[in-house]
């Protein structure tokens, strides 16, 4: 373990988080397209209308304002990957789901039109999970990955 890569995880990670939040908010955007349909009128997106981009990026701002806290408990489980090297990708891609249904349940009241739908919550979820594991979770910890390494058979082990 070297000090630069302690310094290096501590700049990924924080990054990874972020980058999958926004992932999410794309996924769960587009998976709800037919709702931004409805609010700005489909024949104002075919005509190229300003208002109807500028209202659709107003809806991608509130709709990641409520990804963003719904994946915070995510950061347990990053936690967890990072104290004990889990490098899996199933487990950073079940954490994202968990934790966006954890944090969906946990929001309280009514959720936000685009996260009334569980099945683009879960994939909401699902995105963030891999997005994460592609940019940080592939490589966590603080363990050495030739430590991590088994020695193959028949080859002499240096010591």
């Amino acid at each position: 373990m070297s000090i630069s890569h302690l310094l290096v995880r501590l700049l990924v990670v924080p990054l990874a988080g972020v980058l999958a939040a926004c992932a999410a908010t794309l996924v769960a955007f587009f998976a709800n397209w037919n709702v931004f349909l409805s609010v700005i009128g489909g024949d104002a997106m075919a005509a190229g209308d300003i208002v109807a981009v500028m209202v659709g990026l107003a809806m991608l701002l509130v709709s990641s304002a409520a990804t963003f806290p719904m994946l915070l408990p995510a950061s347990i489980g990053i936690a967890i990957s990072e104290v004990l090297s889990l490098r899996s990708w199933i487990f950073h891609v079940l954490n994202g789901v968990v934790s966006i249904w954890v944090g969906r349940a946990s929001m309280g009241g009514r959720p936000f039109e685009f996260h009334d739908h569980p099945p683009a919550v879960l994939a909401a979820g699902l995105a963030a999970g891999l997005v994460y594991w592609m940019i940080a979770g592939r490589g966590a910890g603080l363990a050495a990955e030739e430590a991590s390494r088994a020695t193959p058979p028949g080859v002499p082990t240096v010591r």
